[in-house]
């Protein structure tokens, strides 16, 4: 008896697992996302796993409790439905619907569109179900007789908490949405379509329930095999035809580029990679005086490089730093940052991000201009994504999203990424970006198409972004998180009591970030042997670097986006040139915004002569650097010499920083060097008059940025 129920239990969780696996899948036809070809093999191996345990564990409490109630025995097909299909029920509507926050910033998911109305729905499919199983007393259960509820449970689940998200639909009526809330007429179609597609629903189920009362009938045979097996062929149709899918869009896209000419123009350099590694700042990689050790891949190249001592961000965030690299400019002059207009407050008082104006000539251009193939495949889908403008030049532009991206943006989700949550096994399918190793991936079979003609490559790797959750092993930089999930939960916990450690709290993350930081390295170690077996590595032109830093509690401030100190703003530049002609130490400090003319001076390619940015930053003092944001108004820290000032537009007072003695910035000089205060000052105000904004942006108002790019900055975290 124990054994039948036990085998009964695992055959029912089996055949459930794969039924909700087709459902899981359908996440994969989500616009905009990449899937990995792992990811079809996890959805149906934890499913099967999962449901398959569950239902084992639903067989031994069956056991249990009919053990000495032989009088039940006709009631089995009843009894199963109480263990087994109403827990399912509640565990997968419950589970599917639990979002546990990824970090501070990035704290909670899409509402529930029917405010949890769809357990409702399932309730009546349950009870329906139960009146009917009561009237076949005496008949033994079989181990598939609960597909069609099944099916019917994971449709209403999935339709009535995602409907504004079903792209069938949403790509329709995405840009009738208001900046804050929904228009009445599209509340009103919604509502039809959920009416609609909630009859049908139950519709199918009645169906399905009275065309298949063979299923509910009999004992472990080679019928209920043959089902089960045929349950199974079908799943894996369905994995591949979704998975499929998914690629041949990204296909249809453009993210293939065709092979290059092989009798294209002869160029100086043939290859040019630039590589922005996301939120990295210098400190933290050991050729920087960092952790010993944490970037052996990175040393390495380094000794073929030349490496920038000093290289200054022109922003604390990522679109206007991007900008400012793509044309040369200040964000002052670029127009591409955050506007601060009282009148067109974005969600929730963020300031709206301009896009970059199509008068600028890009980096991408030139080299289009000049017989490169241009391509870009970025992590940072969310600010640097079409919207913006800084695909321009680029016959390529990349800026998917990872299948992740649906555990942060939908209402409900596969279980399978809660599980990877909280465990931390696989965190690349809780994140939105495209992890390194995806990156690397896609990087060298674009180049394996490119290498035969001359290519302008720019990456962006985005896995040191908030919120800091590198794969095993590279999660054991801190002593005490062998298991950083418990680490996580056991300091909200604290943090709840009131009783959290800040220290120890900003050791943890830094340790993780530290982590993401070991796990970039890792994959550029894989990408740089890749480009030497190819033999592309010698003769290429490559260009690592960051857009900005961040901050683990310095002044108080955490992440970025924040006042321009050191952590933020200080950051990486190391440039290989084409067989190490150039290596060792560079002392000059260099903006980012000098990178422009820099690469263009390498490759011997023309400069525009209204660019502020420097070749090689030489004579590009003062270096200024900007943050617009609506509690500091407008801020901008400047660079001359040894000394750097920092200038609030409101509530926060001057700054002033001897770089040179005291480069943590603990000591503002603003009161003990008047002179000075005034000299940057005075300098300061000169910059100002002298640099002001060529080119009208593309922004007219908040609607123009659509709800797209307003949910991607929400899953990175730049919106609440």
């Amino acid at each position: 008896m124990f054994q039948q129920y036990v085998n009964k239990g695992l055959l029912l969780g089996l055949s459930t697992g794969l039924v909700v696996t087709i459902f899981d899948g359908l996440f994969m036809l989500t616009a905009n996302t990449y899937a990995p070809s792992s990811y079809p093999i996890l959805l149906i191996v934890f499913n099967t796993v999962f449901w398959a345990a569950f239902g084992g564990v639903s067989g031994f409490f069956l056991w249990l409790f009919m053990r000495n109630r032989e009088n039940l025995l006709e009631k089995e097909q009843f009894l199963w439905v109480l263990f087994f299909l109403v827990p399912f029920a509640l565990v997968y509507g419950l589970m599917g619907r639990l979002f546990i926050p990824l970090s501070r910033y990035v704290n909670a998911s899409s509402p529930v569109y029917d405010h949890h109305l769809s357990f409702v729905w399932v309730l009546l499919i349950l009870l329906f179900f139960i009146a009917a199983t009561r009237r076949v007393a005496g008949e033994k259960v079989s181990p598939v007789s609960f597909i069609p509820e099944v099916i019917a449970i994971a449709l209403l689940f999935q339709f009535c908490s995602n409907i504004v998200h079903i792209q069938t639909i949403s790509t329709d009526f995405f840009n009738y949405l208001n900046s804050t809330i929904l228009k009445m007429e599209l509340v009103q179609y919604l509502n039809s379509v959920y009416i609609a597609g909630t009859v049908v629903i139950v519709g199918l189920y009645c169906i399905l329930f009275y065309t298949t009362g063979f299923l509910r009938k009999g004992r472990l045979s080679l019928k209920t095999y043959s089902v089960v097996g045929l349950v199974f062929t079908v799943t894996l149709m369905c994995l591949a035809g979704f998975y499929g899918w998914n690629h041949i869009r990204y296909a249809k896209q453009g993210f293939f580029l065709r092979a290059a000419d092989k009798h294209g123009k002869a160029n100086k350099i043939p290859q040019v990679i630039v590589i922005v590694l996301d939120t990295v700042r210098a400190d933290h990689l050991s050729l920087y005086s960092g952790t010993h050790g944490l970037t052996e891949h990175l040393d390495q190249f380094s000794k073929d490089a030349l490496v920038f001592e000093s290289c200054i961000t022109t922003s604390s965030w990522t679109l206007p730093s991007h900008a400012s690299l793509f044309t040369g400019l200040y964000p002052t002059e670029h127009g591409s940052r955050s506007q601060l207009d009282p009148q067109n407050k974005w969600f929730h008082n963020f300031p709206p991000p301009a896009p970059l104006s199509r008068e600028y000539v890009t980096l991408a251009e030139i080299f289009k201009q000049n017989d490169y193939q241009t391509a870009a495949v970025i992590s940072n889908y969310a600010a640097l994504q079409k919207g913006f403008n800084l695909d321009q030049g680029f016959q390529m532009y990349d800026t998917t999203s990872s299948i992740g991206v649906i555990y942060s943006l939908m209402p409900f989700r596969p279980i399978v990424h809660l599980f990877c949550h909280l465990t931390n096994v696989l965190p690349k399918y809780i994140l939105p970006y495209r992890t390194a190793d995806e990156m690397t991936t896609l990087s060298l079979r674009h180049i394996d198409r490119l290498q035969s003609g001359p290519f302008f490559l720019f990456l962006n790797f985005n896995d040191a972004h908030d919120p800091y959750r590198p794969p095993r092993p590279f999660t054991t930089y801190y002593a005490d998180t062998a298991f950083p999930q418990l680490y996580r939960f056991k300091k909200k916990a604290l943090s709840f009591l009131n009783r959290e450690d800040k220290a120890s709290l900003d050791a943890f993350l830094m340790s993780q970030y530290d982590g993401e930081i070991a796990y970039l390295d890792d994959q550029l170690g894989t990408f740089f042997s890749r480009l030497k077996r190819m033999g592309l590595y010698d003769s290429s032109l490559i260009v690592i670097t960051s857009d900005h830093g961040e901050l683990f509690g310095e002044h108080g401030l955490y992440y970025h986006r924040t006042p321009l100190y050191q952590g933020v703003v200080n950051v990486p530049l190391i440039i290989k040139f084409p067989f190490s002609k150039r290596v060792g130490s560079e002392k000059l400090m260099i903006s980012l915004a000098d990178l422009f003319p820099t690469i263009l001076s390498i490759c011997d390619l023309p400069i525009p002569g209204n660019i502020s940015g420097k070749a090689f930053g030489k004579g590009a003092l003062p270096i200024i650097s900007e943050l617009y944001n609506y509690g500091i108004g407008e801020h901008r820290a400047l660079f001359d010499g040894e000394y750097k000032y920092m200038r609030y537009q409101q509530q926060r007072a001057p700054e002033l920083y001897d770089l040179r003695n005291d480069l943590m910035e603990k000591d503002n000089l603003v009161h003990l060097l008047p002179d000075v205060t005034r000299e940057m000052e005075a300098l300061l105000s000169k910059w100002e008059e002298a640099h002001t904004q060529k080119f009208k942006t593309s922004v007219e108002s908040e609607g123009s940025l659509s709800r797209e790019i307003w949910e991607g900055l929400k899953a990175l975290g730049y919106i609440q």
